[in-house]
């Protein structure tokens, strides 16, 4: 209202001349009310000399237009503005990477402490595999089984062949002996006798021969004591009695008498003679049959013998057949069990010593009470995140939502991180999504604006769940909005209107 008073003076106003006085009174009338001016008609000779007074207020109308318009001027202007707030850094969800039990067991030591660094195949954990041992142990004593047996069987496969190859040899002998028995059967059946039965043939025709001879003299002897028996009988007469009574004829008689006895006694002799050629001969038939009988028998026995060196044979073959036979079977098993038993050694091997999948950081807590604790397989013992890019976690409040909103169009938008320590640089990044819906904090009492960006961390200045003051820039605004805006929040005027 000052300002369109000041407009008007130039064309209202006539000034008049008074002579100097002290400050005081100078001073009034410049306090004089601009009402009572127009009451004053001073004459235009005497406002002339003020001229220097009229162009002063005509700069300072100038100056103040110009500073109102400038105001104007520059609450209009947009300036670079940006959302300030917090954020959290967290690794990428992808980036977290677990060790889980390969079998089960429990885990004996832990190599690393919550929030080490660990390289890609760096040991972090030993790990005692209970069942896989006990597996390991039962699948040993079962290739031991195994090869003692097949141990067992090769050793005897050269002792059985030994045995078979002369089981062999005794039966071709056998057999050998068998035939010839029979040829030798066959040759007294056909009249080819053996050389022992030849001899007792021989003796006997021997033998038979002599008793023609002695049949001889026996028919001698008996003529003669025919002759002699009829020169007796002549003396014996009853008519020769009284001529016998002489001496010489009695003698005679006598004579003929005693060559009787002698003949008689020699045909016994004789006969009893081929009474012993005949017993001999029969002695010499039968023992010829014994021979017979005996070569019979020696063939049976022969043909016995043979028969129980082929079952020894056949018995050794069998032998040698089922140690090769186990020999055959146990081979592929003894390969099987050492092929699984090698791999559930180089399981357990690779199984007792856990290793880092990747690259990063320990996360998980509390590592000492897994310790000892039996775990299945599958079972996850410890979290590893590779820090080398973090996302960062900003919780835009619901006041800024708009300005933040804005941006996500923009091929670039940009947020400027903070760090809470002292001495660490702001990092400049980009944001990478913006959620379209507000979510409540934990409190339930604000709306958040969530909003995510990546942070190149290979240089490891950050860990997981610090804390970085964020700074988005958003699209700029006129300076009245700004203040505005900024007087709202801290007069919190929303609230009330």
């Amino acid at each position: 209202m000052s300002a369109s008073n000041q407009n008007n003076i130039p064309s209202r106003l006539k000034l008049k001349v008074v002579p100097p006085t002290s400050q005081k009174e100078t001073v009034s009338p410049a306090k004089a009310n601009p009402a009572d001016t127009p009451t004053h008609q001073p004459s235009v000779e005497k406002t002339q000399p003020i001229k220097p007074a009229q162009s002063f207020n005509f700069g300072r109308l100038i100056i103040i237009c110009g500073l109102v318009a400038g105001g104007i001027w520059v609450s209009q202007m947009p300036i670079p503005n940006s959302v300030r707030t917090e954020a959290r850094l967290e690794p990428l969800p992808d980036s977290h990477r677990f060790v889980y039990m390969q079998v089960p067991g429990s885990v004996t030591k832990f190599w690393v402490n919550p929030g080490d660094f660990v390289n890609a195949g760096q040991r972090v954990a030993s790990v005692a595999t209970l069942e896989l041992d006990a597996e390991i142990i039962q699948k040993q004593a079962k290739l031991q089984e195994q090869e003692s047996s097949s141990s067992a069987a090769l050793a005897r496969i050269p002792v059985v062949q030994g045995k078979l190859e002369e089981a062999i040899q005794v039966e071709l002998a056998a057999h050998r002996q068998v035939e010839e028995t029979r040829q030798q059967i066959e040759q007294m059946k056909s009249g080819n006798p053996p050389p022992e039965i030849q001899k007792l043939q021989a003796e006997i025709e021997a033998l038979s021969s002599k008793i023609p001879g002695i049949e001889a003299e026996i028919a001698g002897l008996q003529e003669n004591l025919q002759g002699t028996e009829k020169l007796i009988s002549n003396y014996e007469q009853p008519k020769y009695k009284e001529l016998m009574a002489r001496m010489p004829l009695q003698e005679k008689l006598q004579e003929y008498r005693s060559q009787k006895a002698t003949f008689v006694a020699n045909i016994g002799r004789k006969e009893q003679e081929i009474l012993e050629i005949k017993h001999q001969i029969s002695a010499k038939t039968e023992e010829i049959a014994a021979v017979k009988l005996e070569t019979q028998q020696k063939l049976a026995n022969r043909q016995d013998e043979l028969a129980s060196r082929v079952a020894i044979k056949q018995t050794a073959m069998q032998e040698l057949a089922a140690a090769k036979d186990e020999v055959a079977v146990r081979t592929p098993v003894i390969q099987t069990l050492r092929k699984e038993l090698q791999k559930l050694q180089s399981e357990q091997q690779k199984n007792q010593t856990l290793e880092a999948p990747i690259s990063g950081i320990v996360v998980s807590q509390n590592l000492h009470e897994k310790v000892g604790k039996k775990m299945q397989d599958n079972q996850d013992i410890l979290e590893i995140a590779n820090l080398d890019k973090l996302v960062a976690l900003i919780e835009v409040p619901q006041s800024d939502s708009d300005l933040v909103k804005g941006i996500v169009e923009k091929p670039s938008a940009t947020v400027i991180l903070q760090p809470l320590e002292p001495g660490l640089p702001a990092i400049t990044t980009q944001i990478e999504k913006i959620e379209p819906v507000l979510q409540s904090d934990p409190s339930g009492q604000k709306q958040l604006l969530k909003v995510r960006a990546i942070v190149d961390n290979r240089q490891k200045l950050f860990q997981p769940n610090a804390k970085v003051y964020a700074q988005i820039e958003v699209s700029p605004i006129p300076l009245y909005q700004r203040v505005e805006r900024e007087l709202m929040k801290l007069l919190k005027i929303r609230k009330y209107v």
